[in-house]
């Protein structure tokens, strides 16, 4: 029965009629993650599958005939998203567990071409109104070395993403300079966003002024604060440890002038703090004893301590990965203070990851490294949606927008932690109340128990 509440609810196609039902959410707080606003007893009226009205509880005009949701003492935040997953090989077994937690849009970082025609005939069955999911931002596998040599290989290779129809452009640690730099004016004149990783012979200055739009990770910031940065960048690409020299000779001053670089040039910062924080427990021989791992596929499950261990700290003693956890964190809280913009991401299915679960731990995450719950709930609503060219329909609580939204039953501005009490969730109009989740995540966990994965 479980299996079939999920699969219904979420995942196979669902009636249309409900697209022109009406919901209202009354007397509650709304919550601006822009701006970190909330007003209280305002009400907010759904329609098909955009938000038509909000207002003083008092005086907004409740449609007769409509759901309502009573929001007294509830809290309402726009959906959030995770800026960096990948779905490719979960597909949608997961993706009850993203709209339970809240998560109504992600960006996928690397879709192999065989799973291509599979995001992209999710993408047209959640636009037609046939599926219920979160959105999917998608893009292909990055382009790197050896598929990647030279100039005109990276420049046909753009070509043929563009003529898929990507939107963004991801690029990884092998690329020469002369493919880097290659790709990156082929983007600027197709009006793609370049994202990825800071390439081993690209210093992370150069990424900034070559237009990349995002930077995932901050393994090649660490390395541009370097007293010792040009050993310290040999020893990367001749596959040495560089973590105790990047360590023992961090420059406060160079890490300053770098974040004042990536600010000027509009680079956008994915810190990916959850995964980091795996790491340095996995060097502390231990493993996130609060991760939900009864939500998590068995086959993945399985190799996940040994994959934990192989990250990105691996090799370092349990110390020093605590130190470089602590430096990764003081290094957000610098950008984030001094105007970059951060979003929020997972790396999910990363070990311990569990997809929508993770991007809560990294909003706690955020604000331990210092940012106000406001600036953290803003790096997974607002940022995201202007990141992606798209805060004319997503972002923010505000008539004619889709109407993806979350009902809290706490205030997240005064505690992160309150993103995770969850009443119901809203996405393009689709009211899932709190007995309709709690089944959605049964349906999953008795899946996983029962098959190892959830029903592939």
């Amino acid at each position: 029965m479980l299996q079939l509440i999920v699969r219904c609810a979420v995942l196979i196609f669902f009636i249309p009629a409900l697209l022109g039902q009406t919901i209202a959410v009354t007397d509650c707080t709304l919550i601006d993650t822009r701006y970190g606003m909330a007003t209280a007893h305002s009400s907010i009226v759904i329609t098909g599958d955009r938000i038509t009205a909000r207002g003083p509880a008092a005086s907004t005009p409740i449609p007769t005939g409509g759901r309502i949701v009573r929001g007294s003492g509830k809290f309402v935040i726009p959906g959030l998203w995770d800026m960096h997953v990948h779905v490719g090989e979960i597909e949608e077994d997961w993706f009850p567990l993203y709209l339970v937690n809240g998560l109504t849009g992600l960006r996928e970082m690397a879709a192999s071409e065989k799973n291509a025609p599979r995001q992209r005939q999710y993408q047209q069955d959640v636009a037609r109104e046939r599926r219920l999911g979160p959105e999917l931002f998608w893009t292909l596998f990055p382009m790197d070395a050896p598929a990647i040599n030279d100039e005109r290989q990276a420049r046909a290779e753009v070509a043929r993403r563009a003529a898929m129809g990507l939107s963004y452009i991801k690029i990884y640690n092998g690329l020469s300079r002369e493919s880097y730099f290659a790709i990156a004016d082929e983007c600027r004149t197709r009006g793609l966003q370049m994202v990825g990783h800071i390439p081993d012979q690209v210093s992370a200055r150069e990424v900034a002024r070559a237009g990349q739009a995002s930077v995932e990770h901050l393994d090649g910031v660490l390395l541009a604060c370097s007293r010792k940065e040009a050993e310290a960048r040999w020893m990367v690409q001749h596959n040495q440890n560089a973590w105790k020299m990047l360590l023992d000779t961090f420059d406060s001053a160079k890490a300053d002038a770098l974040i004042e670089t990536f600010r000027a040039g509009g680079v956008w910062q994915t810190p990916t703090l959850v995964m980091y924080r795996i790491a340095s427990l996995a060097e502390d021989h231990r493993l996130p004893g609060d991760a939900p791992i009864q939500y998590a596929r068995r086959d993945y499950l399985k190799g996940w301590p040994r994959e934990a261990l192989g990250g990105p700290f691996g090799g370092l003693d349990a110390g020093s990965a605590r130190r470089l956890f602590a430096l990764y964190q003081d290094l957000l809280r610098r950008m984030e203070r001094r105007g970059v913009r951060i979003l929020a991401g997972t790396d999910t299915p990363y070990p311990y990851c569990v997809p929508g679960f993770a991007l809560h731990e990294e909003l706690a995450l955020l604000v331990e490294a210092g940012l106000s719950p406001a600036a953290a709930l803003r790096t997974a609503t607002w940022n995201p949606a202007e990141f992606l060219h798209v805060s004319q329909d997503y972002g923010s609580l505000e008539p004619s927008k889709v109407a993806d939204l979350v009902v809290l039953d706490a205030n997240p501005l005064i505690a992160i932690a309150n993103t995770r009490r969850i009443h119901a969730v809203v996405r393009r109009g689709h009211l899932i109340e709190a007995a309709e989740l709690h089944a959605m995540l049964e349906g999953v966990r008795t899946e996983v128990g029962k098959n190892g994965t959830t029903g592939r």
